[in-house]
């Protein structure tokens, strides 16, 4: 198990053990109510580092969908 540190988007945090990265932000998640918008998920390396997590600070924010415009001739 390796440690993390759970940052919520109210600014709460704290520190907590899983099996890994996607468990970690599945549970940060869930206690966002559902929502990865706000959030920091970061593991704890050998020497007591913080290091970044597949999820990026602040959490993901959706796609953004382009809109395409077919002309015709």
């Amino acid at each position: 198990m390796e440690r993390y540190r759970i940052t919520l988007a109210d600014g709460s945090s704290g520190d907590e053990f899983f099996e890994s990265d996607n468990q970690a932000i599945l549970a940060a998640t869930a206690t966002n109510g559902g929502s990865s918008q706000g959030l920091d998920v970061q593991r704890y390396d050998d020497r007591g580092q913080l290091l970044p997590t597949k999820l990026p600070p602040g959490g993901h924010h959706g796609t953004r969908r382009s809109r395409t415009v077919v002309r015709q001739p």
